[in-house]
This record gives C-alpha cells, structure tokens and sequence, in this order.
C-alpha cells in the first residue's frame, strides 16, 4: 500500500499459531475459529481487490513435517483455506524455534490442501 520500496510490495499477512502436531502433521485449527474463518475470508476480498495477501502458519513444535488444515475439528476453515488459496492468497508454513524471549522461523514447511 502506499511508498513501498521499489521491487517490493506490501502484503496483508495472518499469522496462525500451529501448536498441535499428529504423526508429524501440524493441524490447524486445533479448535472451532469462526475469527480465523473470516480473517481468511478478509485476505480473499483483499485479493479480488487486486492486493497481495498471504497466511503464514508458525508451527511451535519441531516434530512438524508439514501444515494440514485440521477439517475434523473446523471442516468451515478448512473449505474457507482452500477457497482462499484458489483466489490467490499465498499460503506458508515455518517451523519455528520457541524461547520466551523470540519466536524464530527455522525452516519452511509445505502446506498441503487435500
């Protein structure tokens, strides 16, 4: 939006915080979240707007391989996250390393949409 830099753009980004990891898989949501659902439904708006806008899932354990929407606990976000990825929201995934001073991105994860 506005001045930026030139070669950059601006992004409207969600963080999601992964804490609940099944057989490698980090799920999201670990509970119902009709906030989440429609923070993805405002990312999907502010892209037929023309803007770029983007997911991040910060996953907060290291036995993470990958990101999965949980669709047994919120199958709503689940159909919201894909609607949101076929309209053009970037989706991404880190697993992260947790002090109680910093949460740092370690190393990029694939998020899978089955």
């Amino acid at each position: 939006q506005g001045s930026a830099a030139k070669g950059r753009s601006s992004c409207l980004v969600e963080v999601k915080s992964v804490t609940l990891v099944r057989a490698g898989k980090g799920l999201f949501p670990d509970a119902p979240t009709e906030r989440g659902t429609r923070h993805l439904a405002a990312l999907r708006e502010a892209r037929a707007k023309g803007l770029r806008a983007a997911v991040v899932f910060a996953v907060q354990r290291p036995d993470a391989f990958l990101v999965l929407p949980h669709d047994a606990t919120d199958p709503r976000f689940g159909r919201a996250l894909r609607e949101a990825a076929r309209a053009g929201v970037e989706l991404y995934a880190f697993s992260c390393q947790v002090t109680e001073a910093q949460t740092v991105p370690a190393r990029p994860l694939p998020v899978v949409l089955p």
